[in-house]
């Protein structure tokens, strides 16, 4: 079924660069010598190591522990821990990480989860996620079992699978869903389990035609899975956008999808999920698309998790000169790195390294008020008043004109023919306000806390004077009273 392309608002068509990576199958990286793995894996607070420098450990070993938004960390391969220390990391502004040092060896023992292949029960299947460690794969690498958890008091009606892959150069999700369409459907059943929906369906761009008949063979048994193809409209892989399109409902402003009936979840993550519950495999590998202009032979590659990107680009045949721009994630909403020398991590779907001709126009003008940024905003916002407001340093007024609803997807710095850094705008403005309000709350406990010792010292004063009194009356009302003498009672 092909849709029109009014299903969403706004959106914009850059050019597909799909085909320098997905003809070839993915190749399979043989264990690196050392591993960096970050503690840092997902959205919330870093794991917490039980490993120690020293420690021997197989792969599957559990390695790091997390709790509520963060997720257990598993060995990749079997090695030697050498050291926790930090460590480069390709995250945006640069900087170091917490990360755990491995040294690789050639053991080939294997340790696996503890799971009941028949559990049908929806808590145990969401603890099997969550002891494997999964996390969505899609961009937000948000802890895959909490996120289920949150279905065990809402009626879910659709399952959504995210098949769109709307960034021009990555294919990662292509591949798994051309080579793994087992691990994939087997994956949506389970999450039907989980949620307890009634039907699921998997949308797909129609720049992906393999995988869209892979996956319709693939469930051709499942009467509640069905396959659906989309146009090809970034930023189409959205969630609001793709629950627009596919359920015709809007996710009210503040909040979630389950709030209206449907849960969403990346087709990669369901594949995690199916290994995690059939095999009792933990997360420890991904899929990552490498491709650019810059780039020898682009292609995707199985590797685990803490290898360094250094190491990708060498089987990938090296680079054919200087990249101008290196990429983590894609061209529209990925972030620049400087050092190949970090490691990938759950959520690193892509890497590209981009000749200076597939760079975006340096210069930029004054905003000619054109209005095309506002056309082509999927959430209706107005960014060229949001960057001027932010160019003035109005955060505040940038937040009330929608700021917070902004998908940082960059269509109106794809579309702006002043080449103005609008997503630039908004991530600065996004990050800063961010840090105020952490501010604002650290300020406020410091407040509420130095109210309530000064209410614990007045309390204590008070009961300490209260009490300093009551001995005081307690002994004069012990002390013996003295009878009053005359002088001839003395004689």
């Amino acid at each position: 079924m092909l849709f029109s392309h009014s299903l969403i608002k706004g959106g914009v068509h850059p050019e597909g660069r799909k085909q320098l990576s997905n003809d070839n199958d993915i190749m399979r990286l043989p264990a690196p010598k050392r591993l960096y793995i970050s503690l840092k894996q997902h959205t919330g607070l870093p794991a917490t190591a039980v490993v120690r420098a020293g420690d021997k450990v197989i792969a599957g070993q559990l390695i790091a522990t997390g709790s509520g938004s963060s997720a257990n960390l598993h060995a990749p391969q079997s090695g030697v821990v050498l050291k926790i220390a930090t460590h480069r990391a390709a995250i945006p502004g640069g900087g170091e990480e917490l990360m755990i040092h491995m040294l690789c060896d050639p053991e080939r023992q294997n340790s696996s989860l503890k799971v009941d292949n028949d559990a049908k029960d929806r808590v145990a299947l969401i603890d099997i996620i969550e002891a494997a460690g999964v996390v969505g794969m899609g961009g937000a690498v948000f802890p895959a079992a909490t996120k289920i958890r949150s279905t065990l008091n809402k009626q879910i009606d659709t399952l959504l699978i995210n098949g769109c892959e709307c960034e021009p150069y990555l294919t990662c999700d292509d591949k798994v869903m051309r080579e793994q369409s087992v691990e994939v459907i087997g994956g949506i059943r389970y999450l039907l389990q989980a949620t307890a929906a009634p039907k699921a369906i998997i949308g797909i761009e129609d720049n992906k035609p393999e995988a869209l008949q892979i996956l319709t063979d693939a469930a051709s048994e499942d009467s509640n899975i069905e396959i659906k193809s989309l146009p090809t409209h970034y930023p189409m892989g959205s969630a609001k956008q793709f629950i627009q399109a596919l359920c015709q409902v809007e996710v009210p402003k503040g909040k979630r999808s389950t709030d209206v009936g449907v849960f969403v979840q990346n087709v990669a993550t369901c594949a995690a999920i199916y290994n995690a519950i059939r095999y009792g495999k933990p997360m420890t590998h991904r899929v990552v698309t490498l491709s650019g202009g810059a780039l020898e032979k682009p292609m995707n590659i199985e590797a685990p998790i803490g290898t360094l990107i250094s190491e990708l680009v060498a089987s990938c045949g090296g680079l054919k000169g200087t990249a101008s721009r290196i990429v983590i994630g894609g061209p529209m909403m990925g972030h620049t790195i400087s050092n190949m020398h970090t490691p990938i991590i759950k959520g690193t779907s892509g890497i590209l390294f981009l000749e200076e001709s597939e760079l975006p126009q340096k210069n930029s003008s004054p905003c000619v008020s054109c209005g095309r940024c506002v056309s082509v905003c999927p959430m209706g916002l107005l960014p060229n008043a949001m960057a001027e407001l932010v160019a003035n340093d109005d955060l505040e007024a940038s937040s009330e004109q929608g700021l917070n609803s902004c998908l940082l997807c960059g269509s109106c710095a794809f579309i702006c023919p002043a080449s103005l850094p609008l997503t630039q705008y908004f991530t600065y403005a996004k990050d800063e306000l961010g840090r105020q309000r952490k501010m604002e709350n650290k300020a406020q406990l410091a407040r509420r806390l130095n109210q309530q010792r000064s209410e614990r010292l007045a309390k204590e004063a008070t009961e300490k004077a209260a009490q300093k009194a009551a001995k005081k009356a307690q002994r004069g009302a012990t002390r013996p009273k003295r009878t009053p003498t005359t002088a001839e009672q003395e004689i």
